[in-house]
């Protein structure tokens, strides 16, 4: 469980308070006073004033991207009085950064405007949801906006006293997660609300971002996800159609054909489920190998980085990642190859090619000379 209090609100806060923040526009970046490196996107509807409290939104993104979750709230907040900012610090990985990072943004919004602590809610995408559902155990947020991933491995609680708003889209591997949770929640009797939109693993569009907000002021209904045997069906594939993938000794042959049934033109089951086998496919293949690169296994994690490449051939991070464990397993010649992959896919940042030490064997080459020369 996420514990985050709202402590260090005393931060100079006559001074912070005298500074005349902008109305209307998404700010991206807030530093936090006393909290060197911390930062957080800010929207104050035009409107805002201290005289009175506002309800506030948190938004957590997984790669810490705050201007991009304020952004997709921000004509919602400008409509139904919320202020709303979104940590440039927190992201998937280890809990006490992201606790640090949310600490940070609790503390220094608290001295700079005037927050109705008993609105306060977070909006969460892929692992920034889960970390705000487990930020609302504590019983310090009313809601919760969970984009394209539930509480995960971790049980359900058995009391939920925060409204949910739980979002997918159809084509994201967690579809099913989200799905499934709604039902459970409608089991419970927990208010909360699902919706589904077109399109895979993202946070949800402004117009339910939007729905979400008057979700929580109570002026949309909730609504479950209703009971449906082929969604379940479907979900049963989903599981079957991941693990064969994953135990294929031709992986290449059906993620071709994975591919070429999410490619149709018209939705259907078999298009979603083709989509959704591959991005999950794809996240799982990439945390695994992570997990693997920190561990030093590098044999396997290289395995893993194969995998996500022949899913995500245009990423150049993934590319990257599996240069790491190629070198770090010793193929120099495959560890060369992913990075000129990984350079034809725009990966730029010469500095951190000379930073890594798996890399010293290439340097020799001069096929690594090559590479290093052309993102001088």
């Amino acid at each position: 469980m996420l514990g985050v209090a709202c402590g260090g609100a005393l931060l100079a806060a006559s001074l912070i308070l005298a500074e005349d923040l902008p109305r209307g526009r998404v700010l991206e970046s807030v530093a936090c006073a006393g909290r060197p490196g911390q930062s957080y996107a800010l929207y104050l509807p035009q409107d805002y004033t201290a005289q009175r409290a506002w309800p506030i939104l948190y938004c957590l993104d997984p790669d810490a991207r705050g201007g991009l979750a304020v952004a997709r709230f921000a004509d919602a907040a400008e409509k139904t009085g919320f202020l709303v900012a979104g940590s440039n610090n927190s992201r998937n990985g280890p809990l006490e950064p992201a606790r640090e990072a949310i600490e940070a943004m609790l503390a220094d919004t608290h001295a700079r405007l005037h927050i109705d602590d008993q609105r306060m809610y977070a909006a969460g995408f892929s692992g920034g949801a889960r970390l705000a559902l487990a930020w609302a155990r504590n019983g310090s947020l009313a809601g919760v906006v969970a984009s394209g991933a539930g509480f995960g491995e971790s049980q359900i609680p058995d009391a939920i006293k925060f409204r949910i708003y739980a979002a997918a889209g159809v084509d994201d591997f967690n579809y099913h997660e989200l799905y499934a949770l709604s039902r459970e929640l409608a089991r419970r009797g927990v208010v909360h609300r699902f919706a589904q939109f077109d399109g895979g693993h993202d946070w949800l569009p402004a117009p339910l971002a939007a729905e979400a907000l008057e979700f929580f002021g109570g002026r949309v209904p909730p609504k479950a996800a209703e009971d449906s045997r082929s969604e379940r069906e479907l979900a049963a594939r989903y599981s079957r159609a991941v693990q064969e993938l994953a135990d294929a000794g031709n992986q290449r042959k059906l993620i071709g054909k994975w591919r070429a049934e999410g490619a149709e033109k018209a939705d259907s089951d078999g298009r979603r489920l083709a989509r959704q086998v591959l991005g999950g496919t794809a996240v799982r293949a990439s945390e695994q190998g992570r997990e693997l690169l920190d561990k030093k296994d590098y044999s396997a994690a290289a395995r893993q980085w194969e995998l996500a490449v022949l899913i995500e051939p245009d990423d150049a991070w993934v590319y990257y990642s599996l240069a790491l464990a190629q070198a770090g397993a010793g193929n120099r010649k495959r560890a060369i190859e992913a990075l000129e992959q990984a350079v034809a896919a725009g990966f730029r940042d010469g500095e951190r090619l000379d930073r890594q030490p798996l890399f010293a064997p290439l340097r020799g080459d001069p096929r690594y000379t090559a590479i290093r020369e052309q993102i001088r």
